[in-house]
């Protein structure tokens, strides 16, 4: 299977696509500045080929669209609502402020409509500095309460549910594993943390990840080239998709069908001749695995 070029236009961290059902359009971010370029919001329109986007000028984690035509976002310094046609930001919390040099990451909504995600220490993008291990893993209801489940946190990605919501599956980028969680939908609670497989240190770290209806995961990795595809039953990866560049982010089913699987890639950190080698860094892809996705829920 041979990925697709769909937007040309490298991004500095291309992540988080979310793809809508309903609009039948992709959004994702450029989630982190370099150059003078992103931290930007993208909404992709597959059917006419155009790619909008708003210049939000803070490090963005997560873009998930709410019922209300809204779009709930994880930034640096909190989690905001944007409105795309006034354009403007309304805070909804300033969680985790206080710690200077963390920011919110990746996340994704339950079917009861609570935002789950977590935030990571940018350290983690500043190689002049010691790495810290500064995060914690929080939902918040859709009354905006925050609830924080546990801290020791890395690099918060990303996560993801089974059919039935009764597993959620989920990745701190630094632990080089993917874990899984029992979850309970009714209570938003998680227990019994165990580990479903560790990816090698050669085949880059895990990154973001979805889950087709067959209950595969789906994972990025980034450093890695490509997307894996895994049995968390029997902890196995049983597929993989390559791609033409080294820091493949996240990755999402949509279309008409949910029969197509659009990959985010990156290009932040590479050197002039990296960037040679890999013209296509930052780019986002699509390729038809031959498995279909599941829905995913709006806040």
């Amino acid at each position: 299977m041979k990925p697709s070029l769909i937007i040309e236009k490298p991004a500095v961290l291309g992540e988080g696509p979310w793809w809508d059902t309903e609009a039948k359009k992709l959004w994702w971010i450029d989630g982190l500045s370099e150059n003078g370029a992103g931290d930007d919001l993208h909404c992709f329109d597959p059917k006419t080929k155009t790619d909008r986007s708003w210049h939000i000028g803070k490090h963005l984690g997560v873009a998930i669209p709410t019922k209300d035509g809204r779009v709930i976002l994880n930034l640096q310094d909190g989690i905001y609502f944007f409105d795309p046609v006034a354009e403007t930001l309304t805070e909804i919390s300033n969680l985790e402020r206080e710690i200077e040099n963390n920011r919110i990451n990746d996340g994704k909504v339950d079917s009861h409509g609570r935002l789950w995600f977590g935030s990571m220490s940018m350290t983690a993008n500043q190689p002049e500095r010691e790495f810290e291990v500064t995060g914690s893993f929080y939902h918040m209801e859709p009354d905006g309460t925050i609830v924080k489940h546990f801290g020791g946190v890395g690099i918060s990605n990303g996560l993801i549910w089974n059919d039935k919501e009764t597993v959620m599956y989920y990745v701190d980028s630094t632990t080089h594993k993917i874990s899984a969680f029992d979850f309970d939908v009714e209570k938003g609670e998680i227990t019994n943390r165990r580990a479903v497989i560790t990816i090698d240190e050669s085949e880059g770290v895990p990154d973001g990840m979805t889950i087709d209806a067959e209950g595969m995961l789906w994972v990025a990795h980034f450093g890695g080239w490509k997307v894996s595809r895994i049995d968390p039953e029997r902890g196995k990866v049983i597929g993989e998709i390559r791609l033409p560049c080294e820091q493949v982010s996240c990755c999402c089913f949509g279309g008409e069908r949910l029969d197509e699987l659009y990959i985010t890639t990156a290009s932040i950190g590479l050197s002039e001749e990296q960037r040679k080698a890999q013209p296509l860094a930052g780019c986002l892809f699509m390729v038809k695995p031959g498995v279909h996705g599941t829905p995913l829920h709006k806040f």
